[in-house]
This record gives structure tokens, sequence and C-alpha cells, in this order.
């Protein structure tokens, strides 16, 4: 686009407006008066994913106004997608000199949003004259068609600069021609086998082979690529400082051949985007990787170590609170993990990283290939992945939420995760030194029958380098509950820590009001026991209790780590989550420790004045401790998942924590938990006796 001034009585600015369906072009003239302060659209996105959220946390279409100069705009001025309709937003005034005026094209509040395959945009006076339009092409999502110049010049498309000047905003290119070809697909294969790359006849092929984005300047493809074990390459990203007690190991990983490449045109220039394969050569000696199923996450590095935008590392907000502190001279190793601020406030060091930041500003694309058991590919697409969790932000080995969007791939949900149509799932991390104990402690309560996430194990390469076992987890979202529960999605509630998930105020105020009779109605009354049971399953929150008093859960609150769910007619039920602080002293009395939080805690001892409701709880805590929660059937279980994870577990500890961690110590932690199901079961009916008594 090409931006004109006339010195007449009106400054013409010419816009070159490309009609978009046919490549031809039209010109015209919006009008600015002399004695009228200039302002101007400077910057237009018309799929924002994730460049920033407006005021109400919405992710909306923007536009951005320019004052070009040096007087406050006081006058109105008008935005619109119509010619024949200029007045569909007013722009409030004032508007300072040199300010970048953003308008958020909110569904709730806009009148319009931006047309994703393109259209124009017009800024106007009040009187109805146009002086400023765009005509903004289709865009990918992120992207923005902003001036490259503030407020003059051509218009191009860059990353989205909201608020700031674009001097500086990175190109993103738009145009993109047909990507390098791969011989062979992702895959596990002997020593020596070749790769070949091929690409259009005008065009050269770059690749790197260390993880890293290819250029112009990396290696020129000229004859076929030898696979070989990479395993002998050096650490790379493993050496990464991710947080200040980290220790990188002091052996080789595992290793993958990431092959990275890009096409270039000879003639124009132009590229084709970056496309990556992984092969995993000599794995057939490496009996560690049997039977289990292996993922590759292969990022930009930038977007996992950048300073700036890296999402697993220090970055930043780690200078932050080292200055903060005053600590900026001190070595890693001693700059202290929490300090007092002039306020008498604790700031602590865990939420000074960039692995802290959450929401869509901190998803990266990635590209996914998941093999399964046998080594078969069960999926490759682009996905989008954040960190997860809380205290998962500060450890070495994290977690990760993986999303499926069609703004990566064409198939907008994943192949590899458990029910059909699944568009989220999560890599999780194992706690302590047993690595697979949440997800054990989830499948004895599938046996209960209570909602919980089905998982597999999972060995992660994190460009190319080993990442150490994760289990793979389904996840409670209206996927979920529809395909194991048949609840439609829109009549789904779900609380998750006191706060609605689904449904909205709605399932807010009901789960309250259910909680709240639970809790303090006279249940020795009929009439509000029997309201009381419509509104809450008691069976499954017996099964619920039963199981968590049992695991000695103590990682727990009445707004902390809870899920319920319900359809909207029906009746709410516990899902099991977060078990990670659980089976620790077998003696220690769970009952009291929950009876010590409040009433909201302990719910099955509110419904102990409700006619039978003791004989009952007993009762099923006996049936239980016979069957999933007898220790021969918890033996057997545990045993089966030690069979699973045993080798990975080891190598997992061994990379991220102590790389002396033997398969003697593995025995030693799991013969802890093991005896922690033998006795647990003695004391829990003794401290449930004894609260039976007692209330």
């Amino acid at each position: 686009m090409i931006l004109k001034f006339f010195s007449n009585k009106y400054r013409r600015i010419g816009l070159l407006i490309g009609l978009l369906t046919t490549g031809a072009a039209t010109l015209f003239y919006c009008e600015q008066k002399d004695d009228e302060p200039a302002i101007c659209i400077n910057e237009v996105c018309g799929y924002n994913f994730s460049v920033a959220a407006d005021e109400f946390g919405n992710y909306s279409d923007y536009i951005e106004i320019y004052n070009l100069s040096d007087e406050e705009i006081d006058k109105d001025y008008y935005l619109s997608d119509s010619k024949k309709n200029l007045k569909k937003i007013k722009i409030e005034t004032p508007i300072a000199p040199g300010e970048y005026r953003v308008i958020c094209l909110s569904g709730e509040t806009a009148p319009f949003n931006i047309d994703k395959h393109g259209e124009t945009v017009y800024l106007s006076t009040d009187g109805g004259r146009v002086v400023d339009a765009v005509a903004v092409p289709l865009l990918p999502y992120d992207v923005s068609f902003s001036r490259k110049k503030d407020g003059t010049g051509d218009f191009d498309t860059f990353e989205g600069t909201p608020g700031q000047t674009n001097e500086g905003a990175k190109f993103a290119e738009t145009e993109l021609i047909k990507e390098p070809e791969f011989s062979i697909e992702d895959g596990f294969y002997n020593e020596g086998t070749q790769l070949k790359l091929s690409a259009g006849f005008f065009d050269t092929v770059y690749y790197t082979d260390d993880g890293s984005e290819p250029t112009e300047n990396s290696k020129k493809y000229k004859a076929p690529i030898k696979l070989y074990d990479a395993s002998t390459n050096d650490n790379m990203y493993a050496n990464v400082k991710m947080y200040p007690t980290y220790r990188a190991p002091d052996y080789k990983i595992d290793k993958a051949n990431i092959i990275k490449a890009i096409a270039v045109n000879k003639f124009t220039g132009k590229k084709s985007k970056v496309v990556s394969h992984v092969y995993f050569v000599g794995f057939d000696e490496k009996p560690q990787y049997d039977g289990v199923e292996i993922m590759s996450l292969v990022f930009d590095p930038a977007s996992l170590f950048d300073y700036e935008k890296g999402i697993y590392t220090l970055g930043r907000k780690y200078e932050e609170y080292k200055k903060r502190g005053g600590f900026e001279n001190l070595p890693d190793e001693v700059v202290p993990a929490s300090f007092i601020d002039e306020n008498g406030e604790e700031v602590n060091r865990f939420e000074y990283t960039n692995s802290s930041n959450t929401g869509r500003e901190w998803e990266r694309r990635a590209t996914m290939t998941a093999f399964d058991e046998n080594r078969d590919i069960t999926d490759k697409k682009d996905i989008g992945v954040r960190i997860a969790g809380e205290s998962t932000r500060f450890v070495f080995q994290k977690s990760l939420n993986l999303y499926a969007r069609d703004i990566y791939s064409d198939e907008g949900f994943f192949t590899c995760g458990f029910n059909e149509g699944e568009k989220k799932l999560r890599l999780r991390r194992g706690d302590g030194r047993i690595l697979f104990q949440e997800a054990f402690l989830h499948s004895v309560l599938d046996n209960m029958g209570i909602a919980n996430s089905a998982s597999r194990p999972c060995a992660l390469f994190l460009n190319g380098e080993y990442w150490g076992v994760y289990t793979l987890r389904e996840q409670y979202d209206e996927k979920y509950f529809e395909y194991n529960y048949g609840i439609d999605p829109e009549d789904l509630c779900v609380i998750k820590n006191g706060e609605a998930e689904f449904g909205d105020r709605l399932a807010k105020g009901d789960y309250r009001k259910s909680i709240d009779s639970l809790a303090y109605f006279d249940l020795s009354d009929d009439k509000q026991a029997e309201l009381v049971e419509s509104s809450v399953n008691v069976d499954n929150m017996i099964d619920y209790f039963c199981a968590l008093l049992f695991f000695d859960d103590e990682d727990i609150d009445p707004d902390h780590n809870q899920i319920l769910y319900k359809d909207k007619d029906g009746a709410w039920n516990w899902a099991a989550y977060d078990l990670d602080v659980t089976c620790g002293d077998p003696s220690f009395n769970t009952i009291s420790y929950y009876r010590d939080k409040g009433e909201e805690m302990f719910l099955p001892g509110c419904m102990y004045e409700s006619e039978g409701f003791k004989d009952r709880f007993r009762d099923r805590m006996s049936i239980l401790l016979e069957n999933e929660l007898s220790y021969k059937n918890l033996h057997e279980l545990l045993m089966e998942y030690d069979h699973i994870y045993r080798k990975q577990n080891i190598e997992t500890y061994r990379r991220f924590e102590n790389p002396n961690y033997s398969e003697a110590d593995y025995e030693k932690d799991l013969m802890k938990l093991d005896d922690f199901l033998k006795e647990r079961g003695a004391y829990i009916i003794e401290y449930l006796e004894e609260d039976l008594v007692q209330y």
C-alpha cells in the first residue's frame, strides 16, 4: 500500500486498495483538512489468537489508530467495515499526541469484526468524511497488517504490536512456496540409512540437524543425509539452565536425529514453511524403550529457551526477581528462594521465571510425532504447547498441555489420545521418586467407578533429546464428559477448585447451594436430607472420600484440588484430581486433618446426623477394604505399573535429579509405597470408628 500527502486545500492520502478476489486494484483518496491533526489506521489484526487480550480477557480482532501529530485530538472519529455505514464504532477521545490507540473488536461490545477472508476498514470523521481506509487481506493467526513505518508508508504482514510502534516488528511470511519433501517418514531406522530431500526445480533446500531453525545460512542440501545414532552427540538443550538449582546431566543422554528443512526460491526469495522430521537410530539396542510409547516434540528453540519469549527457561522474569531482591551480582546457586520486600510481603523465586507465565500468549507451536509401543506412528501434526500445572513450573521436568487446533493443522484433533475428537491432552510429569504413583491411584479410582483420567506411559524427546518418561493423560473437557458419561456439552456443569469451568454462573450458584446445604442443613430432618441427596450423588461422595482417606491425600481443601461435574438437571459427582501429595505416613489420621479444615472439607461427616448414614459409610469402607482397596488387589496393580514403568522411571530420575540413582534405590522407594498400601487399612478403620463415635 502506498500513502502520499498532497499540499492543497486538503491533505490527500492516496491508497491503493487491492481487490482481493481478482488481484486487480483501485485507487481512491481519503481526505484530511490542513487544520486537522493527522490520524490514521496503523495496524489491523483479524485473527488474534494470542497476540494480546483485551480488558475482558478476550482475544479479539483489533484496529490500532495512531495520532501522527503533536496535537491532542478531541474531535469525534469512527471506525467501520462498511462505507455505507461509517459510524459503527465511535473512538473515545481525547487521543494524545503520538498515542497508539487500540480498539478491540470484541464480539460482546463491537458491531463488527474483521472478516477472516479480508475486507476494507474505514476511519472517518463525524461528518462522514473518510480520512483513512485499509484493505486487509486474508491473514494467518496472530499476524497483523501493519504500516512498516508508523503513520506513513506501505502496509505489510508482521507479528502484532498493539499499542506500540511497528518499527522493529518481526516480518511474518504469508506467501509460502511448496515445502521440501523427505524420502522417508519419521520412525526407527538402522545406522547408515540415507535420507533424501527434494523441492521445486527453482528452489534450494537448506537444513539443520541440531534442532535449530534452518535459514539461507544453514547447510545447503547437496547429497543424501546419512542417519546415525545421535546419542553420541554432546548434550545441547539439556544443558540450558531451566531453574537456578538445575544441574545438567554429566553424561550423554539419548537422542534422535531431528532434520529441519526449508525451501527457498532462487529468483523470488520466497520461502516454504519449516518442515521437521524425527529419526531414531540404534534404539533396537536400548531395551529401556521396549513396550513404551514415544513422543517427539520439536520447537523453534527460541520458543523454549529465549530470554524474552521462551516458556521453558528462567528468562526476563528471573532477572526481575534478582533485581527486586538486589541479587544481580550473586551466582544462581546462592540466590535465595525468597525474600521480604519493602512492604513486608514475601516474594518467591518460583513465581519469577518465564515458565510461571500462563495464558495464550505463552502457548508455542511444535511439531508432534507420536509412536505406539510397537513404534508405529499414531499421530503427526503441528500443535500448541503450554507449561501445565502449578508446582511443575519451578521443577526441571515440567508438565505440558498439548492443544490440537485448526490454526496449526488441518486436523484439529488428536488421533493418539483416548477418545474420539480430543483437542487437549496432557503430558504429566511424575512427582517424588515413584513417577507413576498418581497414574496408579487414578486406575484404582477407575476400578471404583469414580471419574478419573485414563493414562499411558510416554517417553518424551524434546528437540531430539531425551526428556524423561511422562504420563500421557486425557483431560476433563467437554469431550471427556460427553464420551464417558453421555453429557451433552451444552448441559455440562464442571466446578474446578470452586470456580466454574463449564456452566458459568449457573453452575457455580448450583454448586454453592448444594455444598452449603450438605454442610449446614439439619440432616436429621428427612425432607432436608432428601433435598441434599437429590442434589449430590451421595454414593459417589462416599466412595470418593473413602479413597482420599485411604490414600492420605493432604494437598486438598474445600476449594483446592477438587473437581465436581454434573448434567445440568442431575446431581453433583466428584472426579479424581491432583493426587500428588498422597501415600505418606500410613499412621496419619487424615479424618482428623480434614475435620480441622472446616465443615466443608469432610463432607461425609456432615451427614452423620442423617439416619442410617454412619452405618452406610462404615459398611462401604469395609467393602472397599476387602475389594478395590485390599492390599492384595493394590499390590497386584502396583506390580503391573512397576513392570511398565520401571526402566523409564529409573532413567528419568537419573536424568533430572540424581545421576547415581540406581535400581536398588528404586526398589527401596517402591517398597515404601507398597508398605503404605499394606499397613493403611488397619489405621483407617481405627480412625473412622473413632470419628463415628465422637461425632
